[in-house]
């Protein structure tokens, strides 16, 4: 064969591996998905909204979910058995051990529960760890933080996910502190993760932190380590997390709609999702579509993170 043909076969052949290794090394995008699902507090019952909250994760089909106000008949729907036929698994932690963690010394009580728990995908992750911790029981019980170690089946890298629901009143800087309190907390338990799973380990949180990216609690996330996707991605959705309660129509159901122009303000956000260093936002989407406005007063808030490339796989 002529030696031009010889070489330029060698190099086709070696661009090929190059390339095919260099797909092997890069992981498809990880997508995160924040969504309080609006509890059933105010007579609005489960029954009418579980399948357009399962909808609404199924059309968007994230890796990733933090859920917000799960409450006791949220566990009883259906609604979990269904994710779990399309390869989600629910991650609750151990609720009785966070209970004696948070010197809870009463009877066990369906009020007593993970209201924030996290789904993930079986088919694309495995989980190696988990925990659940309730904030303080004294002022609410359905405020906690919700963790897991994942790894990714094809790239085998790590990382931390949470799912959280930090206290909710807005009377000023009386619940300012303590919200702050509630990101010291996850702080505190993320540094007890990488002393476990490595100082590096990535981390990902989301949820609804009931206050804009200025106030107290997200100066200690930030101070930490995270950042905010929607304040650094090129792109971020344009819409308000919180659009407020879907009222009941002529028809019956449950309509909701987004706010007025000058009040449908992104800056006015309280749904969140936090990054540290080892992934890197790329897309930030608050879904605003019929189906997510008529089941919550939140829309779910929607992130496509890819990991960083190592130095050592020498890219």
């Amino acid at each position: 064969m002529n030696r031009k043909l010889i070489i330029a076969a060698a190099a086709t052949i070696a661009a090929a591996w190059c390339g095919a290794a260099f797909s092997a090394l890069r992981s498809e995008p990880l997508k995160f998905m924040s969504f309080n699902i609006w509890g059933d507090y105010f007579d609005n019952p489960v029954s009418e909204r579980e399948a357009g909250v399962e909808a609404a994760i199924r059309k968007a089909r994230p890796d990733v979910v933090s859920l917000q106000e799960v409450t006791p008949n949220w566990y009883k729907s259906p609604m979990f058995a269904n994710l779990e036929n399309a390869s989600y698994v629910i991650v609750r932690g151990d609720e009785d051990a966070a209970l004696r963690r948070a010197a809870f010394s009463g009877e066990r009580t369906d009020r007593h529960i993970n209201h924030e728990p996290l789904l993930y995908r079986a088919d694309r992750l495995k989980m190696l760890d988990c925990g659940t911790d309730f904030f303080h029981l004294s002022l609410s019980k359905s405020k906690s933080v919700t963790w897991a170690v994942l790894e990714d089946k094809k790239c085998g890298r790590r990382f931390a996910a949470f799912a959280t629901h930090f206290w909710w009143q807005a009377n000023g800087p009386e619940s300012d502190a303590i919200r702050e309190l509630n990101a010291r907390y996850v702080l505190s338990l993320l540094a007890d993760i990488r002393r476990k799973w490595g100082a590096d380990l990535p981390a990902i949180l989301g949820g609804d932190l009931n206050s804009v990216v200025q106030s107290p609690a997200h100066e200690m996330l930030r101070s930490g380590g995270f950042m905010n996707a929607a304040s650094t991605v090129d792109v971020r959705s344009p819409h308000n997390s919180h659009h407020g309660n879907p009222t009941r129509g002529a028809d019956g159901r449950y309509h909701g709609a987004l706010r007025t122009a000058n009040e449908d303000v992104p800056e006015n956000s309280i749904d969140h999702v936090y990054y540290t260093r080892g992934i890197h936002a790329m897309r930030h989407e608050i879904v605003t579509d019929q189906v997510a406005l008529d089941v919550s007063d939140h829309s779910p808030v929607v992130v496509e993170f890819e990991f960083e490339r190592r130095a050592r796989e020498g890219l």
